[in-house]
């Protein structure tokens, strides 16, 4: 009985620490998918001049994911998905949109 416990007690810790690392794995994509709306976005309506709706329909596959809002007081793109990642690049005269 103790050994059906302790087996099953394992198998359980074994699943939750594979799942954790791939949890990590999407979390660590999910960062570079906001930073990349971030900067893509900050670039094409602060260099390019361009509206971001209209930087929104050339947007490369899984640009879809994160929401890019412009910020005025500072000027930049942010960038979230789900509200739980974010993304920002600042735009600085001169040297162009980096990110934060």
């Amino acid at each position: 009985m103790n050994l059906r416990f302790l087996l099953i007690g394992m198998i359980i810790a074994v699943g939750m620490g594979v799942g954790m690392i791939q949890g990590e794995k999407k979390l660590d994509a999910l960062i570079v998918v906001a930073n990349a709306v971030a900067k893509t976005n900050c670039s094409c309506v602060f260099v390019a001049g361009r509206d971001l709706a209209d930087c929104a329909k050339e947007a490369p596959p899984g640009f879809d994911l994160a929401t890019p809002w412009i910020d005025q007081e500072t000027p930049g793109v942010s960038s979230s998905i789900f509200w739980v990642v974010r993304g920002r690049a600042r735009y600085s005269e001169g040297i162009g949109c980096r990110l934060e």
